[in-house]
């Protein structure tokens, strides 16, 4: 029988715990928590490298100028915006957005464990594995570094957002003070508040499965429900700070109408077609992953069957196998679905060698957990099977909890323990490879990034050698035209980031992808156009892009001031200023 009190193996035939599993578990945790360790070294490493045009300086933008952006469908610049306010720096926002997402992760662990023990778990944690649970939440978190550098924006604060909440309200159910409960509940629903702002479809789910975490924690329906009204009251009063801090309610139904007009320029997919292309990709991608890992999963299953050193060497070489067969190197959506398919398959496997032995209970946590990155992903554009890769550290919580809390009718600790290791070897893996590769929207491998620049309001940044160039270029082209800090600018198309290269402020908003947009954009802002600076990104033969109306022959009235090549795909970018800035 396991020890309750103890939460380690027990020997059954004598009643003594068993001093190698104990060693065995001991090695498992220290192993999570040097990964965690090397995973956030590398985040603060990276912190000040690397600078790209379009998505991280889309967030930055908003961040650094949240009163003159008129359009959105993402408020996430109400967050965002007092944490630049409080950095003011690249590296410090960054640094801000890897202590969210690591700080969140562990509550979130935390909460799992606290769960865990008052649930008829099959025992509780040791300390051990107290550490491995938080260890490979905050380890799957940093997971999101792998996809764009760790600014706070609407994903990687949708996902602390989810966290935070799911985390808050696990802990609170172990919580007999009605002022502590109700604090911890109280916080949880402005964490719902942040990630609704940021992503509402995200929030909307998350804030579903949070609902039954807290009607399962409590048996009695009055503590279910004044937890629930504690919930929604946090999240009224989180969402009416945000919103009065930065705006107002008309204007931001004003901008909210204005963003969606420009969204459905790019991205006109109904719900419910997404829904269902969501579903077909993820059985699609399942199966696919079933085929791939099939010496793993058969060699699992043999174990199921009989148990015996044999059987148990044979999974530890089908771990070992899938760590030397994974494609660290791949980039994008191939990579991260290659990820997740091995990820699922260590998921489900896990499951298949405790889960018959779980009580009911216990089952239920585990189940929230596995749900909770695709409440975060829900509603994204991407393949839902894939984007979840920023918003799994509840996984790593997940697997080690399952991993440490086995019940004694599983047998032994070996296989659970080598699905574990092999698991967070793979997420750490996928990140510190990172070093070694190209970043997203870049065109040098990160430890590439080391030459000094000093970009606009970001401050001093390292960067590759042609960029370095291309700062140069930008800056001759400000020096030649007199251009001031903080000019209207207009970038036509999808190149935000030179508004940063420039020290320009966007009109109405940082990201315009077609004409259709511009357009829009301009025809309240013609008197605007005059004084602006243009960044124009030619298309690959050299020649101009299709332009707004407002800008028909606009060379008579702009000086062209030089050109500048961003040299991922070697963007060449003309920049322009208007002559009535003189």
């Amino acid at each position: 029988m396991r020890s309750v009190d103890e939460g380690t193996p027990v020997d059954e035939a004598g009643g003594s715990a068993t001093a190698p599993w104990r060693a065995l578990e001991a090695a498992v945790a220290a192993f999570v928590l040097v990964a965690a360790c090397a995973v956030i070294v590398y985040a603060v490493w990276s912190r000040n490298r690397g600078f790209e045009i379009t998505d991280e300086a889309y967030y930055l933008l908003l961040a650094i100028h949240p009163a003159e952006t008129r359009f959105y469908i993402s408020a996430q610049q109400w967050a965002t915006a007092p944490i630049w306010q409080l950095t003011g720096s690249l590296a410090s926002f960054r640094m801000a957005g890897l202590v969210l997402l690591a700080g969140s992760a562990a509550v979130l662990g935390m909460g799992a464990l606290a769960a865990a023990r008052g649930l008829a778990t099959p025992g509780r944690p040791p300390m051990s594995g107290r550490v491995a649970v938080i260890g490979g939440a905050v380890v799957c978190a940093l997971l999101y570094a792998i996809t764009i550098n760790v600014s706070p924006s609407y994903n990687l604060l949708a996902s602390a957002g989810a966290y935070l909440a799911l985390g808050l309200v696990l802990l609170a159910g172990g919580k007999t003070s009605t002022v502590s409960r109700t604090a911890l509940f109280g916080v949880a629903g402005v964490a719902l508040a942040v990630e609704f702002v940021c992503k509402p479809s995200s929030g909307v789910a998350t804030f579903v499965l949070v609902a039954v975490a807290v009607l399962w924690l409590d048996r009695s329906g009055g503590r279910k429900t004044v937890a629930l009204a504690t919930v929604v009251a946090g999240g009224s009063l989180g969402l009416a700070a945000l919103l009065f801090s930065q705006s107002t309610p008309g204007e931001a139904v004003q901008a909210f109408s204005g963003g969606m007009a420009l969204f459905r320029m790019v991205q006109s997919e109904p719900i419910f077609t997404r829904l269902a292309r969501y579903a077909i990709e993820f059985g699609g991608y399942a199966a696919d992953a079933m085929r791939a890992n099939v010496f793993l999963i058969v060699a699992v299953l043999v174990y199921l069957i009989r148990t015996s050193r044999v059987t148990i060497a044979l999974v530890i070489a089908a771990v070992g196998q899938t760590l030397l067969a994974t494609r660290y190197f791949e980039y994008g959506m191939p990579q991260y679905i290659e990820y997740m398919q091995r990820a699922l398959v260590f998921l489900a496997l896990m499951l298949a060698v405790l889960w018959q032995a779980m009580p009911v209970r216990f089952r239920g946590l585990i189940s929230v957990l596995a749900l909770l990155p695709y409440t975060v992903a829900m509603g994204t554009g991407n393949a839902l099977f894939g984007q979840v890769i920023i918003s799994l550290a509840s996984w790593g919580a997940l697997m080690a909890l399952a991993a440490y809390a086995r019940p004694s009718a599983s047998r032994d600790a070996a296989v659970p323990m080598a699905i574990l290791v092999g698991f967070v070897a793979l997420t750490s893996a996928q990140i510190l490879v990172y070093k070694a590769k190209i970043p997203y929207n870049l065109n040098e491998r990160m430890d590439r990034q080391s030459f000094p620049a000093t970009i606009g309001p970001l401050g001093r940044v390292k960067v590759d050698a042609e960029t370095v160039r291309f700062m140069q270029q930008v800056d001759a082209a400000v020096a030649k035209c007199r251009i001031a800090p903080g000019a209207p600018f207009l970038g036509l198309y999808n190149v935000p980031g030179l508004a940063l290269a420039l020290n320009a402020v966007p009109i109405d908003t940082p990201w315009l992808n077609n004409v259709a947009q511009a357009d829009a954009v301009l025809s309240s802002n013609e008197a605007i156009v005059g004084n602006a600076v243009l960044a124009i990104r030619l298309n690959a033969d050299a020649s101009l892009p299709p332009l707004p109306v407002a800008l028909k022959g606009f060379s008579a009235n702009f000086e062209h001031c030089g050109d500048a090549v961003f040299p991922h795909e070697q963007q060449k970018i003309q920049i322009w200023s208007g002559l009535s800035r003189r």
